[in-house]
């Protein structure tokens, strides 16, 4: 004998259970980032209070080109402040002119040319860049963070940070594993 007087009322309970439980499946997979993300996610907002820009407003604008798992945890310090100005994390496609809508970039999961790219049109710009990719110090941007056995290093061109009018505290730099 079923518990319920008629189908339709038990397809509405099973639907509603099933709905329930795919529900808590979505958040159980949201709230599973990568302990990776949630450092560099961590490192980026903590080097946004070391860096000085030439011109300081209310908000600090981090623009993210690239797509990943990172995004999700980037989105998490949205409207978080960093010494006394409100941060605003948003994307950007690689064609958006980056230096008048960005304080700070980070690029991931994009390919070389991309990064070249960008980074040649940010050039003496006041844009913090950062990125994960390998060899980005290199090609010109100003702070890389990599993977290292189980801890995330990150280094520095400082010159890059210097032509872009960016002042890098000198503890943040003695905190770099290397710096250019």
């Amino acid at each position: 004998m079923s518990i319920f007087k008629n189908a339709s009322t038990k397809t509405a309970v099973l639907g509603l259970i099933t709905a329930a439980l795919f529900s808590f499946q979505v958040a159980t997979v949201k709230a599973s980032a990568s302990p990776e993300d949630k450092i560099k996610t961590a490192i980026i907002f903590k080097i946004t209070k070391f860096i000085s820009w030439p011109k300081k407003t209310q908000n600090l604008t981090i623009c993210v080109l690239g797509e990943g798992s990172i995004n999700n945890e980037l989105h998490k310090i949205n409207r978080k402040n960093t010494m006394g100005r409100r941060l605003s994390v948003t994307h950007r496609n690689a064609n958006a002119p980056f230096d008048k809508l960005c304080d700070a970039l980070f690029m991931h999961n994009i390919d070389n040319i991309t990064v070249k790219s960008v980074l040649k049109r940010l050039e003496g710009k006041p844009v913090l860049t950062i990125s994960d990719i390998r060899s980005f110090v290199d090609y010109g941007g100003m702070i890389g963070l990599k993977r290292s056995g189980k801890k995330i290093n990150f280094s520095i061109n400082n010159t890059s940070a210097t032509d872009a009018d960016l002042s890098i505290s000198s503890k943040l730099l003695k905190l770099a594993k290397t710096v250019k």
